[in-house]
């Protein structure tokens, strides 16, 4: 899971590119970067990148001096590679002269990388997967001989779009089979952004025109629109569609390859900002409909619950809707004030565990001797669950009743969330007794999920619009390579955690 943004202008934008980057730091902070283009010069600046925040990677970079018009930017949450500066993104390849980001991941990176190494003799300089989808579309404008395009229109229109077709279609011999949305910069023309055929990560569209200057964004949230500030109204890209701005910023826009809509649901229930728009609501309404349906769904809890506590901070509006739907008291627990953007699942375990005690402050005359409503987002490891239930009953609490707004996580995930073996995740199945096993190994009095179909309709979505992978373990494209890029992640997880 990653934060991406680019940005094409009429002025400078490389400021607003990495306020934009501060504001998707939610989204990952192993790494950052950027890289720069003078639409005038014809001329790529030399990339920033490096290992942490935004805000660390660019604290001492004059921004002001780079005069470029357009930039793409990346946060990144690693699910691949083994250094996360060699890995950083973007990335950038010479000739036919193309800078990446992407959020997600491929699925047949292996196969795909061996095919370009061994066919098309392409040296791979990173671990990282979007090097494969970087060069796969790469050999695809080769092939498509881009370079005789006479003008941007034709470029675009017959080079560009058919070797992005290529790219997506698993008919072809150089494609890429997995969640990603992209944004890249291609030299003599333009920006470009598109998603996979089924559209699981999100990507937004807005333009901004003030004191005669222009500005297209393409971002991951919109929550990045929010903080840059006077964007009209985004448009989310739909499934296989892509978008080119040239420099004269015409807008061009295809679907490419459009299937079956498959958005990931976890994005609106855990990963976004509660202010960005998704599935066409704003996140925290989707996550106060969450609370609501529980407090439906168990309202048979509702008089032996005395108050509703929610783990800081995605399951909030949901906590307070419970509260509001049984008429019980909120709070008990608050965030510990830091600026730190790092959240829970962007370190290792051990980090994870010392976490709770570091992030969280525990309210005691609102726990103790009470009939506790636990809410979390998700439970996923059960690592947080069973840490903070623990720690609830250390401070007194007679009860805690654990409410999860996203149904049993009993699958991996192959789409950009770092779950890559079934052995860590605390469910195998969503069945009664593993339910309960799940129950007594974090030490709650009831544990207690949303079905699946009523968190899908909380966030917009249904089980015909929705990746079921990490719920049902039916996947929206070929895992055929997959299991060959797992056991390659466990060895990287190995060694960075050793």
């Amino acid at each position: 899971m990653c934060g991406i943004i680019g940005i094409i202008s009429n002025k400078p934008v490389c400021e607003d590119l990495v306020r934009g980057l501060h504001a998707l730091q939610h989204r990952g902070i192993q790494s950052s970067g950027m890289i720069s283009y003078n639409s005038l010069k014809r001329k790529f600046s030399s990339p920033i990148r490096g290992q942490g925040s935004s805000t660390e990677v660019f604290r001492n970079t004059k921004l002001s001096n780079i005069v470029d018009n357009i930039a793409i930017g990346h946060n990144r949450y690693a699910t691949s590679g083994d250094n996360l500066l060699i890995d950083a993104q973007p990335i950038y390849i010479q000739k036919p002269g193309v800078a990446i980001s992407h959020n997600g991941q491929i699925a047949n990176y292996l196969s795909l990388r061996e095919k370009l190494e061994k066919q098309q003799s392409y040296s791979f300089f990173t671990n990282c997967d979007v090097e494969a989808l970087l060069f796969a579309l790469s050999q695809n404008l080769i092939a498509e001989k881009s370079y005789q395009a006479k003008d941007t229109p034709s470029f675009v229109k017959e080079k560009l779009f058919p070797a992005l077709e290529k790219t997506m279609s698993t008919k072809s011999k150089y494609h890429a089979i997995g969640a990603y949305s992209t944004v890249a910069i291609i030299s003599n023309h333009g920006l470009l952004a598109f998603k996979d055929p089924h559209g699981v990560r999100p990507l937004s569209f807005a333009k901004k025109e003030k004191n005669k200057t222009i500005q297209y964004v393409f971002t991951s949230e919109t929550t990045a629109l929010h903080f840059l500030k006077d964007f009209q109204d985004s448009y989310e890209l739909k499934p296989g569609e892509a978008m080119f701005i040239d420099f004269d910023l015409n807008v061009y826009h295809k679907k490419i390859n459009q299937q079956q809509e498959k958005v990931c649901p976890f994005e609106s229930v855990y990963f976004a900002q509660v202010d960005s728009k998704l599935n066409g609501q704003q996140v925290y309404d989707a996550r106060y409909k969450l609370g609501s349906a529980l407090a439906e769904h168990y309202s048979e809890l509702r008089n032996i619950v005395d108050t509703v506590i929610a783990v800081p901070k995605s399951p909030i509006p949901a906590a307070i809707a419970i509260a509001n739907k049984w008429n019980k008291p909120y709070g008990g627990i608050i965030a510990r004030p830091s600026h730190s953007p790092i959240r829970a699942f962007q370190q290792d375990a051990k980090k994870r565990k010392k976490s709770i005690d570091d992030k969280l402050l525990f309210i005691k005359s609102h726990i103790n001797k009470k009939s506790i409503a636990l809410v979390d987002d998700s439970i996923v490891r059960g690592e947080t669950s069973k840490k903070v239930v623990h720690k609830l009953y250390e401070l007194g609490a007679r009860e805690v009743h654990l409410f999860s707004t996203y149904p049993p996580y009993i699958g991996i995930c192959p789409g950009g969330i770092d779950t890559p073996t079934q052995e860590e995740l605390i469910l195998n199945n969503s069945s009664k007794q593993d339910i309960e096993r799940a129950r007594k190994k974090i030490g709650a009095t009831t544990l207690n999920y949303l079905p699946l179909e009523k968190m899908l309709k909380a966030v917009n979505l249904t089980l015909e619009t929705a990746c079921l992978g990490c719920t049902k373990r039916q996947y929206p494209f070929d895992m055929g390579d997959y299991s060959r890029f797992q056991e390659l992640r466990k060895k990287y997880r190995i060694k960075q955690n050793a």
